[in-house]
């Protein structure tokens, strides 16, 4: 034997052990793993390389549980006790109609309710980030930030310069960045920061090394910021130029954020935290943590929050099953925008079953996309649901909004997209919110995007032609995969 072909049948062994581990033993969902299979037979050997730094998740039940209990129920009851709502004592109140769900995401979500919340609803990077920048000027104590990209631009920039000052005056400050979202902004960008005492950790650094390729299809997509344990951010918008509108392909650039204040933040609080001493790998200490939660700021409203995370780490997905419990519980209507629409079969289901029983769901996606791939899944998805009821709607620019709304009650707004890699792959976090005031404001919004969107109907595709409807099926076929 030659050592060409020696090496060949060494590469086609790696292959077929690769599709037995993914079916025999990682245990995906069908679609994923029929996608791998696919991926890794047909593309030999460099199906076989992406399958390790892409699709292999088996290390993350031998590592330690990332989502570990930070501080005991007597530190919430100490400072939030108030706020905190019972959920076995919802019947008796204002949120009766969202009792099942509520329930349900304390119960896996591992979140409580609160009520006596206001948040503020910014659908401009613009508004938002001046607002943010006056909360960080205002910062006493400390500064906690979580993205998945901070870009190198001049928002960027001006946004670590901010941090460093603040740094240098006393406040702590820190800052996790995705190392792939962020791939291209660099160590450089910080060292004025970290020079100041502002501390800065990359989540999953990018070090090909065994313990480390294997984490690579597991990114934080959260976005998070919280300044004294008193004022918290959520929502779909980054650090970029981007979501201030100035991207020179995708414009209109449309988003949502979210400002919070009331006790909600405490557990956006813990939230950060949790990915903090996570990428730093320390054990938790509840004494050393309770500075960093305070009672909530005077500036209290009437709304409900749960503030809601799930990841690899979580055995099931707290977000996509609270926003099918949404779908299962609408009376009257369901209005939902993504950019990335790439559900599995239950959500599909549950969105069949709300339209089948008279409910009207409305979905807002983008015209135009930044990634094609994932934009061709999400039309050939939003083509198969035109054929069930629900009412799609194409935004003219680019919808990165994460949100859903129904009846007129209850919202969810955040990181995650819907599609397979925001439910399963990706760390995310949304904030639940019930209120009728709030929820009518976000349907506002919606109808309000509506006038910018085209209608799209089964003859809107069927006029695409034979190339891209074939580049719909192809790219479906992969979606299970990004």
């Amino acid at each position: 034997m030659t050592p060409y072909s020696f090496f060949f049948s060494l590469l086609t062994l790696l292959d077929v052990l690769c599709i037995i581990t993914v079916i025999f033993v990682e245990r995906k969902n069908p679609a994923s793993t029929i996608a791998w299979v696919f991926v890794i037979a047909f593309v030999p050997f460099a199906g076989f390389a992406a399958y390790l730094m892409f699709g292999s998740g088996f290390h993350l039940n031998k590592k330690k549980r990332y989502a570990f209990k930070l501080i005991s129920d007597s530190l919430y009851k100490q400072v939030l006790s108030r706020h905190i709502q019972n959920a076995d004592t919802l019947e008796q109140s204002e949120s009766l109609s969202h009792a099942r769900l509520i329930r349900y995401l304390q119960a896996d979500g591992g979140q409580y309710y609160t009520r006596n919340n206001a948040a503020r609803i910014f659908t401009h990077g613009s508004e938002m980030f001046a607002h943010m920048r006056e909360d960080i000027l205002r910062a006493q104590k400390h500064i906690h930030l979580l993205y998945y990209i901070i870009r190198n631009d001049t928002l960027g920039r001006e946004l670590v310069a901010l941090l460093t000052q603040k740094a240098r005056g006393g406040v702590e400050v820190r800052l996790i960045y995705d190392s792939l979202g962020s791939l291209l902004s660099g160590e450089r960008m910080f060292r004025k920061l970290r020079a100041a005492g502002g501390r800065v950790e990359a989540f999953s650094p990018l070090l090909f090394t065994l313990s480390s390729h294997l984490r690579l299809n597991f990114r934080n997509h959260r976005k998070i910021t919280v300044i004294d344990g008193q004022v918290g951010y959520v929502g779909g918008m980054n650090i970029g130029e981007e979501y201030l509108g100035r991207h020179k392909k995708l414009h209109p650039w449309r988003d949502t954020h979210l400002r919070l204040v009331g006790p909600c933040v405490g557990f956006l609080q813990e939230r950060f935290l949790m990915d903090w001493l996570s990428v730093n790998d320390v054990e938790p200490r509840a004494e050393e943590l309770r500075r960093f939660f305070s009672a909530p700021l005077d500036e209290e409203g009437n709304l409900g929050v749960q503030i809601v995370s799930s990841g690899p780490d979580t055995a099931t997905s707290p977000i996509k099953n609270g926003l099918l419990e949404m779908l299962y519980t609408a009376r009257k209507n369901v209005f939902i925008q993504t950019p990335y629409f790439t559900p599995d079969d239950s959500f599909i289901e549950a969105l069949r079953i709300a339209v089948g029983g008279g409910v009207d769901v409305r979905l807002m996606i983008p015209v135009l996309h930044d990634h094609l791939v994932v934009g061709l899944a999400t039309q050939s998805y939003a083509w198969q649901l035109l054929e069930a009821g629900v009412r799609v709607y194409a935004y003219q620019g680019f919808l990165h909004a994460k949100t859903m709304v129904f009846d007129g009650e209850a919202a969810a707004i955040g990181s995650a997209n819907i599609g397979t890699r925001s439910f399963a792959l990706n760390f995310e976090s949304n904030a639940f919110l019930y209120g009728r005031a709030f929820a009518a404001e976000y349907e506002r919004i919606f109808l309000q995007d509506q006038e910018n969107c085209l209608r799209l109907t089964p003859e809107w595709f069927l006029g695409r032609g034979m190339l891209s409807r074939g580049a719909y099926g192809m790219c479906r076929l992969l979606a299970p995969l990004i």
